[in-house]
Parts: C-alpha cells; sequence; structure tokens
C-alpha cells in the first residue's frame, strides 16, 4: 500500500521561541501537495537548533525545505563571540 505522503514536500521550521506557531500558521496557507512540520525551541542557543537542523537534514530530499531562525538568545547573554 503507497503511503498518502509520497510525493508531498516537506516544510520543516526550526527555532527558538520566535517560531512557535509558526509551523501552523504556514500548514492553514499551503496546500495538500506539502507536509509543514516546526519544532520551537524556546531559549535555544543558535548551537542548540543547529543540532536539531542536522538531525532534520537526513530526513529530506532536494525538493524538501527547511526555513531556520534563531540567534536572539546567543545576543542578549552576549555570546556572540564565543566558538
Amino acid at each position: 500500500m503507497e503511503s498518502p505522503n509520497k510525493g508531498k514536500k516537506k516544510v520543516i521550521i526550526i527555532g527558538d521561541s520566535h517560531v512557535r506557531n509558526c509551523a501552523t500558521r504556514l500548514r492553514e496557507n499551503l496546500n495538500s501537495e506539502y507536509i509543514v512540520s516546526g519544532f520551537a525551541k524556546p531559549g535555544a542557543q543558535m548551537k542548540e537548533i543547529s543540532k536539531t537542523v542536522n538531525e532534520e537534514l537526513r530526513s529530506l530530499k532536494c525538493n524538501d525545505f527547511v526555513v531556520v531562525r534563531g540567534g536572539a538568545n546567543d545576543i542578549s547573554k552576549n555570546n556572540t563571540k564565543k566558538h
């Protein structure tokens, strides 16, 4: 039996608290050709967000999309120069 999601494009939104509810709103505005997922990590710094991005990239194909938003928590903690 064929998966109902076969051939659909994925959109994954990953970020800090600023991406909360973005996946829901985007899902409401896209057609059924897309599967939209969101990962909001309130308070996360870019290092943590990047880990999630790397994990999720493994499951994507060339027609899929990733939206990443973060950095505000790095600046507010004055960690912009840390490696």
